[in-house]
């Protein structure tokens, strides 16, 4: 991620991008880019086409547009963007000599949920240490591009030195085998957590791909045109404030808290104190990353064992 951002923006250059985003790219996109005098532009997912271009055209820097980077679904909401409209917003503002690029974080759906460049998307990210590693036990990351984009993109990887070393590459091509056995486990698993969750007293409300219908027609129709299936990240709003969440946290003994996800065993965290913690309160309280939200990551156990696991967790709230 922050190579493609470091080689498709320069200073002065506008950056427009989606959120929520991961907290990693939040903090790059705020912190660290602002140090080089890239201007940024965000928008959530309620925003109309329209909207968006206004956006952007009231930075005062809509020529200098360089790149869109959306990140659908967004951690840890869940939420969708229209990647064909992000399509035609870069391309309002392309010139001949001067092309926006479309890049897609595609970490949450992995390879086989999710297919961005069917829908425009010039260049696809994805955190390999997730589903594609998917054993917990690698640190990487992957770019998918035409041969001029990806030339440029290796190149600086040169310069930067952040390749991925033999025992890395090993790891991956291990994970590789078991990709497709291990995300179908994956999503048929986090589907009963869901429907489980979705029914329990204690959590307020779900927020899963699996449980989209016609009652939010933009986000289900998204769901319907670019999504292969409802993924294995679920996260909820538990009845209650923060220390009700940790309660809830503390009393886990199967599902592991960490940041992580994707991989075999199950995951939970809090992003509010954890991943999002750097992301600022105005911005978790406008997008819902609130005390009471808590995310997990399905892995391949049996499904019934972590519905008892969080079950338990549930009723010590």
């Amino acid at each position: 991620i922050s190579t493609v951002f470091l080689e498709f923006l320069k200073p002065g250059s506008l950056l427009l991008h989606s959120k929520p985003v991961y907290g990693g790219t939040d903090h790059f996109i705020h912190h660290i880019l602002k140090g080089f005098g890239i201007h940024t532009v965000g928008f959530h997912p309620k925003k109309s086409e329209q909207e968006i271009i206004q956006l952007v055209e009231d930075t005062g820097h809509s020529d200098q547009l360089a790149l869109v980077y959306i990140e659908t679904p967004a951690n840890p909401t869940n939420a969708l963007f229209d990647l064909s409209m992000a399509r035609r917003i870069a391309d309002r503002f392309s010139r001949d000599d001067a092309p926006v690029y479309l890049a897609v974080d595609n970490t949450y759906m992995g390879p086989l949920w999710q297919h961005p460049m069917e829908h425009g998307a010039d260049l696809v990210v994805y955190s390999a240490t997730k589903y594609i590693a998917g054993h917990s036990d690698v640190i990487a990351g992957a770019v998918l591009g035409n041969h001029e984009l990806m030339a440029r993109i290796r190149g600086l990887r040169t310069f930067l030195g952040n390749m991925a070393g033999p025992w890395t590459g090993w790891l991956l091509m291990r994970s590789l085998e078991t990709l497709k056995v291990r995300m179908d486990t994956q999503t048929r698993n986090a589907q009963k957590i869901a429907q489980f969750l979705n029914g329990h007293p204690k959590v307020e409300k779900v927020y899963y791909l699996g449980l989209l219908d016609e009652s939010q027609p933009q986000q289900f129709a998204i769901y319907q045109e670019q999504c292969k299936a409802p993924g294995a990240m679920i996260s909820f709003d538990i009845k209650g404030k923060e220390k009700d969440a940790f309660t809830f946290l503390n009393n886990l003994t199967i599902i592991k808290l960490a940041v992580s996800l994707g991989s075999t065993e199950s995951l939970v965290e809090h992003p509010a104190t954890m991943t999002h913690v750097d992301v600022s309160e105005e911005d978790r309280a406008m997008l819902g990353i609130s005390e009471k939200l808590i995310r997990l990551s399905v892995g391949v156990e049996n499904p019934d064992d972590i519905i008892w696991d969080i079950s338990n967790s549930l009723d010590k709230v």
